[in-house]
């Protein structure tokens, strides 16, 4: 039993909600699958300084979302901005578009679990049983984790990070070392000729998909300790974080090729080019420490977006936008156990309709899943950027910085339109699927977004006084 108050207040500090973010992007999966595909179908050995490139239009976007986040107090996040700022039907297709966001990486990620574990343990204990057991059993210690204290799960992840983070810097590092013995160390990947050489737009969408579950931040606004320090802070060494892990990882793992000769050295075996080095670097133990850590990793992630998942459904339920049921908290543990009951449920039977219907765990479910979410969350990124100008723009009197409320945003705005461009034209290379069929990817998202705008047009009918008093709950400090 529980009531749907408030989540548990205060129990949240700055590094838990820092480790949040950072597990959401999942940096060492990040290193190992994105950034070789990055450096072949990119820039090549200009990646390094793509991923800086990134960590700025982030950082530009982030200028806005603080600036938002300290005038309106609600912690749907994306939902809360866009209604904030383009109206409540505008808002509730940003939610439809977030939680289609959410749940398609939640998936992506869980069956890839599955089939890592199912590797790891054929190859070294002869242990042969299906990916989606691994998957279920994982989503089930989610589920257990999702319903304790907020601030366990964040123990839980930040132990995870510090390992996943340190033996990712420790063998670009050391592949550094080396070459500094034999040779000067090349700088070449942060010039502009490099970082502008090849296909840009691909590397850039490559590493802006690394900062998916950037809004988390916002997400946990009613649980974080001093909310209006921890919040902005928190998003901004997040995106410092991950730019500073992903552009030092990629340029001391390019020193063991040189600029010149890392994208040949990529195409002989993409998946195996992080596992190579670290073997060459720390020896054989270290491809055995990375598999386990690539595991461990994915649950981290995993962990983090059902947590989004599962706050989500909670404030829309309390909104009155959905079933109440969900808002219901644990009597003491102040979490949204239901929430994260019946969003795990959900999981397993979309992941047994996957089973049944033979979908291959990495060629079509982790690379549909990675394709919708980035499409989904730029265009998120897009809405909320915008949000924030035309909610600023009648607003004269808070006497704020027009380069926060307008130039940023606009800018930010404008890049990320650019980047669902490119995702659309090259959704064959970004998801490693040639087929016709990756480009209802688009159809799908969009069609995601006008289903939310019909639901609130039926919200406004049939429910008026809920959807009235959206602008209330959506509250302006």
């Amino acid at each position: 039993m529980g009531d749907t108050a408030h989540l548990n207040k205060n129990s949240i500090g700055l590094p838990a909600l820092v480790f949040f973010v950072v597990a959401a992007a999942s940096p060492l999966t990040g290193l190992v699958g994105g950034m070789p595909i990055a450096i072949l179908e990119g820039n090549g050995g200009g990646v390094p300084g793509i991923y800086i490139l990134s960590g700025v239009v982030l950082l530009l976007f982030s200028i806005g979302f603080i600036t938002m986040s300290r005038h309106v107090k609600n912690s749907g996040a994306f939902y809360a901005y866009i209604s904030a700022g383009l109206g409540n039907n505008l808002g509730i297709s940003g939610l439809g578009i977030a939680i289609l966001a959410y749940v398609s990486i939640q998936i992506a990620i869980a069956a890839i679990f599955g089939l890592f574990t199912q590797i790891l343990f054929h190859d070294y204990f002869n242990i042969d049983l299906p990916w989606w057991l691994y998957t279920l059993v994982m989503l089930v210690i989610v589920c257990l984790l999702g319903i304790e204290r907020v601030e366990i799960g964040g123990k839980v992840l930040g132990v995870l990070m510090i390992i996943e983070l340190a033996i990712a810097l420790i063998i670009s590092f050391i592949t550094a070392y080396h070459q500094a013995q034999t040779a000067s160390l090349d700088f070449t990947p942060f010039t502009l000729g490099v970082v502008f050489h090849g296909n840009v737009g691909i590397a850039l969408v490559f590493a802006v998909a690394g900062f998916i579950g950037f809004e988390a931040t916002a997400i946990y606004s009613e649980e974080c300790r001093n909310p209006e320090r921890n919040i902005p802070l928190a998003t901004i060494l997040a995106v410092v974080i991950i730019t500073a892990f992903f552009a030092f990882c990629s340029w001391g793992l390019i020193q063991a090729y040189g600029v010149k000769d890392v994208q040949a050295a990529v195409a002989k075996s993409p998946e195996l080019f992080v596992f190579n080095l670290a073997q060459a670097a720390l020896g054989k133990w270290s491809v055995l420490a990375i598999n386990i850590l690539l595991i461990t990793s994915l649950f981290a992630a995993t962990q983090s977006f059902h947590n989004n998942i599962t706050r989500y459904f909670y404030y829309i339920s309390r909104d009155g936008l959905f079933w109440k049921r969900l808002a219901v908290l644990h009597a003491t543990k102040g979490t949204p156990y239901f929430s994260s009951i019946c969003q795990t449920i959900t999981m397993m039977v979309i992941i047994a309709i996957l089973v049944v219907t033979k979908q291959n765990p990495l060629t079509a479910i982790f690379t549909w899943g990675s394709a919708i979410t980035t499409m989904s969350i730029l265009l998120l990124q897009t809405l909320v950027s915008v949000a924030v100008i035309l909610y600023f723009k009648n607003r004269k009197d808070l006497n704020i910085a027009q380069w926060k409320v307008f130039y940023a945003p606009l800018l930010s705005a404008i890049i990320m339109a650019v980047f669902i461009g490119i995702v659309v034209v090259n959704l064959d290379i970004l998801s490693g699927v040639h087929s016709k069929f990756i480009f209802l990817i688009p159809l799908f998202v969009f069609g995601t977004a006008v289903g939310g705008f019909i639901y609130s047009l039926i919200i406004k009918r049939l429910k008026p006084n809920i959807y009235n008093n959206l602008d209330q709950i959506i509250n302006e400090a």
